[in-house]
């Protein structure tokens, strides 16, 4: 049954997880700007800029992708005290990028799309340890 600190987990997650994207993509953006930046809201024109992008521009997507599922599983984690709330964070960025198949990308980027959030999900819990403090000491008897 899930807490109120899972469920803050989560939240927080989903928070530093677009915090993440956001930022990572932001900085990448100002150091490999796409050549043609579409409108937004139109599908196939992001569809098509991405596609045409210069190498950095699609790996700079790609890390922003795994930056998000690394913060936002370490942030549920940290706050949680849970795996779960992590591994749920990172598996839902990753079952949302698996849409990048049914759309015209070179596959490795769809490939690393999907995979990359499950890395930033995993190196997460490792980063992050489930109690705080330090372990409870071990008596022993002389």
């Amino acid at each position: 049954m899930p807490t109120m600190k899972s469920l803050a987990g989560l939240v927080a997650g989903l928070v530093a997880a677009v915090a993440a994207m956001i930022a990572v993509g932001f900085v990448g953006n100002l150091f490999v700007p796409l050549s043609d930046a579409p409108v937004p809201g139109e599908t196939e024109a992001v569809t098509v800029a991405l596609a045409a992008a210069p190498l950095g521009a699609q790996v700079t997507v790609l890390l922003a992708w795994f930056a998000a599922a690394l913060a936002g599983a370490a942030a549920a984690r940290f706050i949680s005290r849970a795996s779960w709330p992590g591994w749920t964070i990172a598996g839902l960025l990753a079952l949302l990028l698996a849409g990048t198949f049914l759309v015209p990308l070179p596959i490795w980027m769809q490939t690393i799309a999907v995979l990359g959030p499950l890395a930033g999900g995993a190196i997460a819990q490792l980063l992050v340890p489930l109690r705080r403090g330090a372990p409870d000491a071990i008596a022993v008897n002389a």
